[in-house]
């Protein structure tokens, strides 16, 4: 499905990412395990090199241009091109309004959203100066679309990459990149280094009646960094097992 293509994923060291990588490799495309950890990018990259695909690491903080030049440059380097790119890195806290200091606050936001603005800024570049178009998708999440108690910073973030994919589709359209947001829930992932609560129960705000799974997630950015996706740029597509369409009574 992705023969030919060169993929680079943020944030690829744990789940989500990994999952991501791994499967844009099972489906052909080169990829470019991207992580400020770079003992996780290289575990990320070495576990598709070790089932026959091909992937390197980098090591690199998307808040920062320089290490962004360098991971196009590696990412050249080695493939020859990028035409997918998956801002998927991200750090979250669980402190609210009234909790939160201004420095959190600002951490927060300058990665997820100045982090993912400064990466996609140079990789659409790259992609532009091959002139065949590419696809992008952002990871966003369902506290992006809603407001709740705590993790003000996270929620702030995570709506604004759902504008910012908006504003992308319409401004790299012309140059034949797509750009789509994937929208999780419930994934199990620790909030603010705390674990997610009891994974044994069902999740009561998901009516498919499960967490989700790095897989779900997966197999939702390869349809949208496909062909099949053509004619889809500018949206989201929740993979939230019916998350934000459900209303709690109480």
């Amino acid at each position: 499905m992705l023969e030919g293509k060169v993929a680079v994923v943020s944030g690829a060291g744990p789940n989500i990412g990994r999952e991501i990588a791994g499967t844009l490799a099972e489906s052909g495309a080169s990829v470019v395990c991207l992580d400020v950890r770079g003992d996780a990018a290289e575990a990320s990259a070495k576990e598709i090199v070790d089932r026959g695909y091909q992937a390197i690491s980098v090591e690199g903080d998307i808040t920062q241009p320089t290490h962004m030049e360098n991971l196009v440059n590696e990412a050249v380097k080695a493939f020859g091109r990028i035409d997918i790119l998956i801002n998927n890195a991200a750090i979250t806290n669980s402190a609210g309004l009234l909790d939160e200091n201004i420095e959190g606050f600002r951490r927060i936001v300058d990665v997820i959203l100045a982090g993912t603005f400064n990466c996609t800024q140079h990789v659409a570049k790259q992609i532009i100066s091959q002139g065949d178009g590419g696809a992008i998708v952002n990871i966003a999440s369902t506290s992006g679309h809603r407001g709740k108690a705590g993790a003000i910073a996270y929620q702030s973030a995570k709506a604004g990459i759902l504008n910012f994919t908006r504003a992308c589709a319409i401004e790299l359209a012309p140059h034949g990149i797509r750009v789509n947001s994937v929208t999780p829930t419930q994934t199990g992932m620790p909030v603010g280094g705390k674990p997610m609560r009891n994974q044994d129960q069902p999740p009561m705000s998901v009516p498919r009646g499960r967490w989700g799974k790095p897989r779900d997630q997966a197999q939702a950015v390869l349809f949208l960094v496909s062909e099949n996706a053509d004619f889809i740029t500018g949206a989201d597509l929740p993979v939230d097992g019916g998350n934000l369409a459900v209303r709690i009574s109480g």
